[in-house]
């Protein structure tokens, strides 16, 4: 069994944790764009997803054929939350 703290550490996408697509597709774009420094969560996530589609983003127009209007949505919804602090980053151990 796997336990959450070890599920994202993970650079790599895991099959377990995000079970959801959109979540995976979140948790990709926060390891490219932010390289892996901001806190993940699945409320979060279902929150950016919900504020995406209220947007008028479309998870069908990323999945079926990767819409770079979708795709740019979603970072400027990301980059939003993330300034807004709804997103927090990582606490750095120095």
């Amino acid at each position: 069994m796997y336990t959450k703290e070890a599920l994202l550490s993970s650079n790599k996408i895991n099959p377990v944790w995000p079970t959801k697509a959109s979540h995976r597709f979140i948790k990709k774009i926060l390891g490219t764009g932010f390289k892996g420094k901001i806190e993940e969560s699945g409320d979060k996530f279902d929150l950016l997803s919900r504020v995406f589609k209220k947007a008028g983003g479309s998870w069908r127009g990323i999945f079926k054929g990767g819409s770079s209007k979708d795709i740019d949505l979603l970072k400027k919804v990301i980059r939003v939350a993330v300034k807004r602090g709804t997103l927090k980053k990582k606490s750095r151990l120095v």
